[in-house]
């Protein structure tokens, strides 16, 4: 059973690179570079979990160095480049996607009776 490719998402409107490290020392670290707004996909993966998930980014052409996503190992592959404050960005696993979920009809919360 293999786990789902990691793929990472760069919301920020910076170029990245950095590395998604896995679990094992027969696993292969995958380097990747993600243009601004782009997205990268490793091209195998297998059974190993991800430990960690790096990048830097280069803002007006200067590495900055996001925080990475750490674990002790984790089977989720969906991971996105965030910015956090003016210069500070991070890297976080996303947990739903949003393109993908029906919020459906939304009815406006009941105002009577309530405190």
């Amino acid at each position: 059973m293999a786990y789902p490719l990691a793929h990472i998402t760069n919301s920020t409107g910076y170029a990245a690179s950095g590395t998604v490290h896995y679990a094992s020392a027969f696993c292969s670290n995958d380097n990747y570079s993600v243009a601004a707004h782009g997205q990268w996909t490793a091209s195998g993966r297998g059974v190993c979990l991800i430990t960690e998930v790096s990048a830097t980014l280069y803002v007006n052409g200067t590495p900055v160095k996001a925080t990475p996503y750490t674990s002790s190992g984790t089977s989720y592959s969906q991971f996105a480049i965030i910015q956090t404050g003016p210069n500070s960005f991070a890297v976080t696993r996303v947990t739903v996607a949003v393109d993908n979920v029906d919020l459906g009809e939304l009815e406006p919360e009941p105002v009577e009776n309530q405190k």
